[in-house]
């Protein structure tokens, strides 16, 4: 059993990071009415369209490198 989960490179790491981010965010302004003024929906958006680039990339070099050692 792998202990990274799955996160072989950064750019799986920082996506789902930034994923993580944007979902806590919106959460936070469903949950806590008045906590939605502190947040930024466009700080949410570019956290979860950068996120799932850098995922994306991430999962695209994966699947370059478990192919070029095959």
């Amino acid at each position: 059993m792998s202990r990274n989960f799955g996160f072989s490179n950064i750019y799986l790491k920082v996506g789902f990071a930034l994923i993580s981010i944007s979902v806590a965010m919106l959460v936070a302004a469903f949950v806590v009415p008045s906590v939605t003024k502190y947040l930024s929906g466009s700080v949410a958006g570019f956290c979860l369209v950068s996120g799932a680039v850098l995922y994306i990339i991430g999962r695209i070099s994966q699947v370059r490198r478990s192919r070029a050692q095959a």
